[in-house]
């Protein structure tokens, strides 16, 4: 027998919003400003279940309640447009906030939420956790403490949260959480003549991840396994010197703000060849050019609720070619 709720069923969403679309100068100033609140009611979540209720204590069902709201605001320019040279330029900014507004079917005094965002390394461990009036997945850890003459993390060193004299999961604090506040892009192209160039950017801010990959690799026991055999590890070992894993601390919750230039590309109109039969264009671009971010893994723009298992970098790409047209 396995777990079952024979009355779930689909999440509801309500959406209440209010938007301008604008255009001035014959469209060449353009865009849109669009506020908005979603409610998200019945979103399936696990939560724990009374004993011999059912056949398991964590149970799928409809508990969860989210609200978001924001703002999103577009503007498309074309500063420049003549015979010979064209110019626009574009830009979009939006702001979140979500909140979860209920977990529980039935009231508990003793609920403190649900842990999420399992970790690799150790038995069941997790780094988040769902809680009323917080955004979901955010980071769920101990407070690390540091040597205040070398600055390094001092290892399996914690803050005593609630001064009880003794660190446990009670001294565990909602820190930071994964999903940015602000989004932004831009794009930009040039026109003139027979050349073209463009490019385009995008970027987020207030976003944190934790970095699996550091807190499961970096430590001396990871190196020289207790089976006697060597592994790899990470350059993040010689700023912590840890001996055993600290999967918990907040040292590994990072900032993982960035803006990333997405492409670059530049083109060539050649225009008739073949006796006037066809049109040959000449074009070259470089995807994933760089990234500007602090945090120190290989990549900040995460998709799995701000979880790094990153290994392997991003590709640059470069391309080159010609298209012709008959």
């Amino acid at each position: 027998p396995a777990g079952y709720d024979p009355n779930i069923k689909w999440e509801t969403t309500t959406t209440n919003n209010i938007g301008l679309d604008y255009g001035f100068f014959n469209n060449r100033v353009s865009g849109s400003v669009d506020f908005y609140m979603k409610k998200t009611k019945d979103l399936l979540s696990q939560v724990p279940v009374a004993p011999g209720s059912n056949f398991v204590n964590l149970l799928t069902t409809n508990v969860g309640n989210i609200e978001n709201k924001g703002v999103e605001f577009v503007l498309n320019t074309v500063p420049i447009r003549n015979r010979d040279l064209t110019w626009d330029l574009g830009f979009n900014f939006t702001y979140q906030k979500s909140e979860i507004t209920n977990l529980l079917k039935q009231e508990d005094l003793s609920f403190t939420g649900i842990d999420v965002g399992g970790i690799s390394g150790g038995t069941g461990n997790t780094i988040q956790k769902h809680v009323v009036g917080y955004r979901p997945y955010t980071f769920f850890v101990y407070k690390q403490v540091y040597d205040p003459e070398t600055g390094r993390p001092i290892e399996g060193l914690y803050e005593d949260q609630n001064r009880d004299g003794k660190i446990d999961a009670a001294d565990r604090y909602l820190y930071k959480q994964y999903a940015p506040d602000f989004l932004f892009g831009f794009s930009t192209s040039v026109a003139y003549k027979k050349f073209s160039i463009g490019l385009a950017a995008h970027g987020m801010a207030g976003n944190y991840a934790y970095s699996n990959v550091n807190s499961e690799r970096a430590s001396f026991r990871n190196i020289q396994n207790p089976i006697n055999f060597i592994q790899n590890t990470t350059s993040n070992y010689f700023d912590t010197r840890f001996y055993n894993n600290q999967y918990l601390s907040d040292y590994y919750v990072q900032n993982a703000s960035f803006f990333r230039l997405d492409n670059i590309n530049i083109g060539y109109t050649i225009g008739k060849i073949l006796d006037n039969r066809a049109n040959m264009r000449l074009a070259a671009s470089v995807q994933n050019v760089f990234v500007i971010t602090k945090y120190k893994g290989l990549d900040p723009e995460l998709s799995n609720e701000g979880i790094d298992n990153t290994i392997y970098p991003r590709p640059r790409i470069f391309s080159i070619g010609a298209n012709i047209d008959f």
